[in-house]
């Protein structure tokens, strides 16, 4: 049995043209005099026929159990709420609710003490199924009823507990196609839009329903669950089985309810210039909500905003003030108005516009990224010359711990403006972006209207926080939906589905963060302007440890007075053996973690140390957490030092290979959590160095005869990426010719089946990676030359690059004893050796 909650938008249906769950009452069965029990299940019944909607028809049984309620109407498709607390009930319910049984629901008519006679329930009630129950914390029942048909009550069977009743069914015709009951809807659905005009509340969503109903049965209930009528009248309006005298009792009921509106509408207290309908008990308007409406008036014709938006919000300003207060829509609609009001409309902010301030500014909060603080300058520039210029989209690419969040607060206080910084870290749902719609109950604008509000200004700099780890399931894509607000041409007119209104977005700077920009789906990437930030080098994290870090901790642990300082070699250990990235967010923990003992010895009335030193690094910080990664101590046949690229920074790896004897052809066996893409690369190089075997003196069935088994230590950590398919193609060369590949140079660079090296990526990263480990040599792709130029001078300084274009440059600086046997090929003519300058370990780039 398919379950439903009690409540869902007026959208859902259980059968066509008619809302479903729409309405829900409470009540509360102890208040009733009869106790309901189950039908025998030994008792023979017969089957009778009800009438379902316009297409089908249901088959009841003759006789149901009879739930007794007093003055409270379920109409078929109607649910309702109630809950039980006698044993009788619950056990009752929870039956029904199991095994998918229908029970009888009557009014009583008067309750009174003694056995049940007919004469006591209303002789049309309503068949139900309990689609829900719930037990409560006070021992009760909670269950959903939901109506299915209209029945007659012919007899009780039963008159003590349990009660039992022989039912018959009801068949009406539900077809439209007689003119006079079309005209009957016609008007009713007049009726009904003059009564909320003047007054009646009644959600939009019911309106737009009305007109989708077909059936003139099915319309004149709906209107009396809509209304709510006394009770008499809706029991009159269930006992109607046809569905024409249905229609003109609804009709009568609309064309009274309209006329006491008016009237009331017209009544010496509520002539006033905003008047406020008459609700039933005679309760006008106070006088401090009138003021309140005067004032929100006042302050949304102060805005200043276009002439369509204005009639907008006016239209809906005069619908509030012809609503009655005690309507469900009045405080969602006023709520609204309010929250409108509220909203930045004017463009009152101005940005510092003083190029040496702002440069002055970008530079006390932080040390380099140079591309960024120059991006932020340019366009401050652009500024000055064009104030209408709109704001720029920036995505800070890079490792965690960098500064990307950081450098977004400095950038708005360069500029003069408020920042506001979204998480966008595991949201999934798409209305978190462009908000909920009003329909929905607790709707409410999304997170960037929400935050635009809370700033009070329209171009603030807006931070989008870890836009790459947005995630997507069936209530949206919230990527999708951040189109829209990132893209120039659209964001002038960004509308929020909660207000519904085209809001200007083209003034605020928006600034998006990512680690990896795989994870950016590729049309909002587009939209972006990418600046990568690439992780520090040894010396950038000690010139901002010293010149940023330090201070900042000493004040936050109240020991600024103190002057602590941590020597260089200090700040080597920690930055090589107790943290391993490509930022310094480690590296301010561990100094944090300093101060946090050195303010404990103070408080104890210990001397606090002036100078934090390599040996009383461990007293401070415990064990190294991380082994350095060094050089081999010397070459060896099938070891080639290789590079790679993390989200921590760079880091060296050892192709390590072994060759066994075997019978099986084209054997290769690859650990070391090696990727997809990785995996290519060696079987890449594998069939490089096969289809070349003789010209680097092997045997042309040397592969055939022996299996290769490639491993990358470091288990643990998966590792993927085609910049390893050099390293692994000249660590195969040194094995299969028993030569030694040199232990003081890396390589790094994609290879093709036709020879080629490719560019890669993170070269930075991977040179800065050599550089800790103690080479001074490293083989790079001629296309990443130009990447030396992010390298710090001294790095470049101290270091020699070999670009090549083909593989087979490579060979005789990793494995320089190759070179006679390659040189006896050259002069066969089937290879060109590399130009002098590869070949020269002296001849730097």
């Amino acid at each position: 049995m398919q379950r439903h909650s009690p409540v869902e938008p007026l959208s859902s249906y259980t059968f066509p043209c008619l809302p479903a769950r729409n309405l829900t009452k409470s009540i509360n069965l102890t208040k009733l005099g009869r106790k309901p029990t189950f039908l025998p299940s030994d008792n023979p019944c017969q089957k009778v026929a009800v009438s379902v909607n316009a297409h089908s028809v249901q088959l009841l049984p003759d006789r149901l159990n009879l739930l007794l309620l007093h003055r409270i109407v379920i109409f078929p498709l109607l649910s309702v709420t109630i809950t039980a607390q006698r044993r009788e009930d619950i056990e009752l319910l929870l039956k029904c609710h199991e095994q998918n049984l229908l029970l009888g629901v009557a009014n009583l008519i008067r309750p009174e003490s003694g056995p049940l006679t007919y004469d006591q329930i209303y002789p049309t009630g309503t068949a139900c199924r309990v689609t829900r129950a719930t037990k409560t914390g006070g021992g009760g029942l909670e269950t959903v009823l939901e109506g299915v048909c209209r029945i007659s009550f012919l007899r009780l069977l039963e008159n003590q507990p349990p009660l039992l009743a022989l039912i018959a069914g009801t068949h009406e015709n539900l077809q439209s196609n007689d003119s006079l009951a079309r005209m009957l809807m016609e008007s009713c659905a007049a009726l009904l839009r003059s009564c909320c005009a003047a007054g009646q509340p009644l959600p939009e969503a019911a309106l737009n329903l009305m007109d989708r109903i077909n059936h003139p049965g099915h319309l004149a209930d709906l209107i009396v669950i809509y209304l709510q009528p006394d009770f008499p009248l809706q029991q009159q309006a269930l006992a109607l089985i046809n569905p024409g005298d249905r229609l003109k009792l609804v009709h009568q009921l609309l064309y009274d309810r309209r006329a006491k509106l008016e009237q009331s509408s017209r009544s010496p207290e509520n002539l006033a210039p905003r008047p406020w309908p008459k609700i039933a008990s005679g309760i006008t308007r106070p006088d401090n909500d009138n003021e309140e409406l005067a004032e929100l008036k006042n302050k949304i014709e102060s805005l200043n905003l276009d002439p369509q938006t204005q009639r907008n919000l006016n239209k809906e300003l005069q619908r509030l003030e012809r609503m009655n207060p005690s309507s469900p829509d009045f405080q969602g609609i006023l709520a609204y108005l309010e929250y409108l009001a509220e909203l930045p409309w004017l463009d009152e902010d101005q940005d510092n516009l003083d190029l040496n301030q702002a440069e002055k500014i970008l530079d006390e909060d932080h040390f380099g990224l140079e591309k960024v603080k120059e991006r932020i300058l340019e366009h401050l520039a652009v500024r000055q010359l064009n104030r209408a210029m709109k704001g720029p989209i920036i995505c800070l690419l890079g490792p965690p711990g960098v500064g990307k969040t950081s450098l977004g607060k400095s950038i708005a206080r360069a500029m003069g403006r408020k920042f506001i910084r979204v998480s966008l870290g595991g949201v999934h749902d798409e209305a978190e972006i462009r908000g909920h719609r009003r329909t929905y109950l607790g709707a409410m604008p999304g997170k960037i209207i929400q935050e635009i509000k809370r700033a009070q200004s329209r171009r603030p700099v807006f931070m989008l926080d870890e836009i790459d780890k947005l995630g997507r399931d069936f209530r949206g894509d919230p990527a999708s939906a951040l189109l829209e607000v990132m893209d120039p041409e659209q964001n002038n007119n960004f509308v929020d589905h909660y207000i519904n209104l085209p809001f200007d977005l083209s003034q605020t700077m928006f600034i998006a963060t990512a680690n990896q920009s795989d994870q950016i789906p590729a049309p909002l990437l587009d939209r972006m302007e990418i600046i990568t930030l690439p992780g520090y080098s040894e010396e950038e994290k000690k010139i901002i440890a010293c010149r940023y870090l330090l201070d900042r901790q000493a004040i936050n642990h109240g020991l600024q007075e103190n002057k602590i300082a941590l020597t260089d070699e200090a700040l080597d250990t920690i930055i090589d053996h107790y943290t391993r990235e490509s930022g310094v967010r480690n590296l301010e923990k561990m100094i944090g973690r300093i101060m946090r003992k050195c303010a404990r010895a103070k408080v104890a009335g210990h001397p606090v140390p002036k100078t934090i030193t390599e040996r009383s690094l461990a007293d401070f910080l415990g064990p190294a957490r991380y082994r350095k990664d060094t050089a081999a101590a010397r070459s060896r046949v099938g070891i080639v030092t290789g590079l790679a690229w993390t989200s921590t920074g760079g880091d060296i790896l050892f192709i390590e290979a072994a060759l066994m004897e075997s019978k099986k052809e084209g054997n290769l066996t690859l650990t070391g959590s090696l990727g997809e893409v990785m995996k290519e690369s060696a079987l890449t190089a594998l069939s490089y160095l096969r289809s070349l075997s003789p010209e680097y003196g092997l045997e042309a069935d040397f592969f055939d005869r022996h299996l290769v088994h490639i491993h990358i230590p470091s288990g643990s950590i998966p590792k993927d990426g085609p910049s390893a398919g050099l390293a692994i193609f000249l660590t195969l060369l040194s094995l299969a010719s028993g030569r030694n590949a040199e232990h003081r140079l890396a390589v790094t660079g994609e290879i093709s089946l036709s020879g080629r090296v490719l560019p890669v990526g993170g070269v930075k990263e991977k040179v800065l990676a050599a550089r800790r480990a103690g080479l001074k040599k490293i083989i790079l792709p001629w296309g990443n030359l130009k990447d030396l130029e992010d390298l710090p001078a001294a790095a470049r300084n101290q270091m020699t690059f070999y670009g090549i274009t083909q593989i087979n440059e490579a060979v005789p600086l990793v494995i320089p004893s190759l070179s006679s046997v390659m040189k006896k090929q050259a002069l066969r003519g089937d290879w060109a050796p590399p130009h002098e300058a590869f070949r020269k370990p002296s001849a730097p780039f």
